[in-house]
């Protein structure tokens, strides 16, 4: 007996739910901001997303000698705007009637679920943490996004300057000293003077001073830190080898070790920060070649100052016969979404860590 479609629907209702309730909690980045409740859900309509962002005091004050001197009652202009334009993105999930003809029952329903919408969001994940985290969709394999259709979305990495939409275009965090930090990011031209910029160090050799470097990385983003601190970390694998060897040098071994052993084993903690391999950032790639991250290199961040909304949360339809000329019944995932980051300066980048 073959499935029918309400035989498939009937059992995709029961888990639907799971499956977008998970979506952007399977990889570090995104998990990360969903746990510290950056992910704002159902946000209401709009052209951009604005953000105000204080840069100055808005009130001069002055010392009191004689007790009859008269206070500036001036408000000085200290607030700049943000803008991010949100990006759609969709994709429909066929299934060949042909599948439904040759299988039978519940277990056989739940393998085409399992082949068909849970593997296109799994994908899906992939993609958003690559391109978050590089400005291109994964190197390697057959993905659900490419990257120019993810090309709307803000991404981690500043060598990136071909966003589509408003305050897209250029990406968050600069490979560069912040004095030389001038692109227009988030609709708003990075400068030292307004606290609009990222950290950033560069490492000549691993031996020299990589783990000196990357400890005060961390120390500058804490600095600037008004809530919380920096807790997430991204390394292209060979700079994440060189950590682990550092690490594993100390004599408190079992010590420095015991924080990896519960976690993923591709995570390494330093000073507070959670270190992630990104496959992604291979330095290899050719999105990196001529790049200050064809040396190796990553983020420090401090994940409470960023933000995913959402005009509309990632959701799925129940499948429908296709009216197109396929034999096939579709199910259609959309998400309307955007990526922000409120507090640059609390933000770090390095590079040369791989050699």
């Amino acid at each position: 007996m073959a499935i029918s479609t309400e035989v498939l629907n009937t059992t995709y209702r029961d888990l639907r739910p799971k499956l977008e309730e998970t979506f952007l909690r399977r990889t570090p980045f995104l998990k990360n901001l969903c746990e510290k409740g950056g992910v704002k859900q159902k946000l209401g309509g709009g052209t951009t997303i604005e953000r105000s962002l204080m840069v100055g005091s808005p009130a001069t004050g002055r010392g009191l000698v004689n007790g009859t001197e008269l206070l500036n009652l001036t408000r000085a202009k200290r607030i700049e705007i943000t803008k991010v334009e949100p990006h759609r993105i969709a994709g429909a999930i066929s299934i060949p009637r042909r599948e439904l003809a040759q299988n039978d029952g519940k277990a056989a329903v739940v393998k085409l679920i399992e082949a068909y919408p849970a593997a296109f969001m799994s994908s899906t994940n992939l993609c958003l943490e690559s391109y978050f985290l590089t400005g291109a969709a994964p190197a390697v394999g057959n993905h659900a996004f490419s990257t120019n259709a993810l090309s709307g979305f803000n991404t981690l990495n500043g060598l990136f300057s071909a966003g589509l939409l408003t305050g897209t275009t250029n990406g968050l965090l600069d490979f560069v000293a912040p004095a030389s930090q001038t692109d227009v990011v988030q609709n708003l031209t990075k400068s030292q003077a307004k606290f609009y910029y990222n950290q950033y160090r560069a490492v000549t050799a691993w031996n020299s001073d990589g783990m000196r470097q990357l400890g005060a990385l961390i120390r500058d983003c804490a600095h600037y830190s008004l809530k919380g601190r920096p807790s997430l970390g991204f390394m292209d694998p060979d700079s994440i080898v060189n950590l682990e060897e550092e690490k594993r040098g100390h004599v408190r071994v079992q010590l420095v070790d015991a924080k990896q052993e519960k976690d993923e084993l591709d995570s390494i903690e330093h000073n507070g920060v959670m270190f992630h391999m990104s496959l992604d950032m291979d330095r290899t790639r050719s999105t990196f070649t001529g790049t200050a991250l064809a040396n190796g290199g990553g983020y420090v961040l401090n994940p409470d100052y960023f933000e995913v909304p959402f005009l509309e949360l990632g959701s799925l339809t129940p499948f429908e016969e296709s009216i197109a000329n396929q034999d096939v019944v579709v199910s259609k995932f959309c998400a309307h979404m955007a990526l922000l980051c409120s507090h640059l300066v609390a933000q770090g980048a390095f590079s040369g860590t791989a050699l």
